[in-house]
């Protein structure tokens, strides 16, 4: 989290105050828009117009310290704007996919080509809304309620959202569902932990 200083002084115009903001998200930012596009083209397009607009509107900000939701907020929705408009598909099999830096890869726990095929092949399948709440619970590391003002909706329909995607991703990995399995903290794919981050309480 950027410090809110440097989000206020952003707010009164100042340059290097922008710059700052840009070199501490921009990464952070284009993984999770490579996750939702999975294309790293689409991906920098998303993270350029997101800046651009979270910079034009910056000064609408009326608390600094939820600069974080805010900005993801506007990165999620041009995401799926983009998607949509591009309505793009991209085969796993393509080079992109291992175009992304090899360290952002290993904090989403993808330390191997067959683990990424089968994670990006099982991701693939998910619809826009449920993969969001995948990549904002584990990849951004949000609470229920973050993602909740995020995706504008109701904490119980992230939790929903959540429970479904782990369900379809565990059904896809694994070939069949078993609540009692998808639970188990030696359920790697589902441990925060394994994806290289800190757990947050729900």
């Amino acid at each position: 989290m950027v410090n809110t200083e440097v989000i206020k002084k952003c707010q009164q115009g100042d340059r290097e105050s922008m710059c700052e903001i840009y070199r501490q998200y921009r990464k952070n930012a284009l993984g999770t828009a490579y996750l939702i596009a999975e294309s790293r083209g689409i991906a920098e397009d998303i993270v350029q117009e997101a800046f651009v607009e979270a910079f034009s509107r910056i000064e609408q900000l009326k608390n600094a310290e939820t600069f974080d939701v805010w900005f993801y907020k506007i990165l999620v929705r041009t995401g799926w704007r983009m998607v949509k408009r591009h309505n793009y598909y991209i085969p796993v099999s393509d080079e992109s996919i291992t175009d992304l830096d090899v360290d952002m890869n290993s904090s989403i726990g993808i330390d191997n080509s067959d683990t990424r095929m089968a994670i990006s092949e099982a991701m693939e399948k998910l619809s826009l809304p449920l993969k969001t709440v995948i990549i904002l619970y584990y990849y951004n590391d949000m609470s229920i309620k973050e993602i909740s003002t995020v995706l504008n909706c109701l904490q119980g329909t992230v939790k929903s959202r959540l429970h479904n995607a782990r369900r379809q991703l565990f059904c896809e990995l694994y070939g069949t569902f078993d609540e009692s399995e998808l639970n188990k903290n030696s359920c790697n794919f589902f441990n925060r932990k394994e994806f290289g981050i800190n757990a947050k309480h729900v």
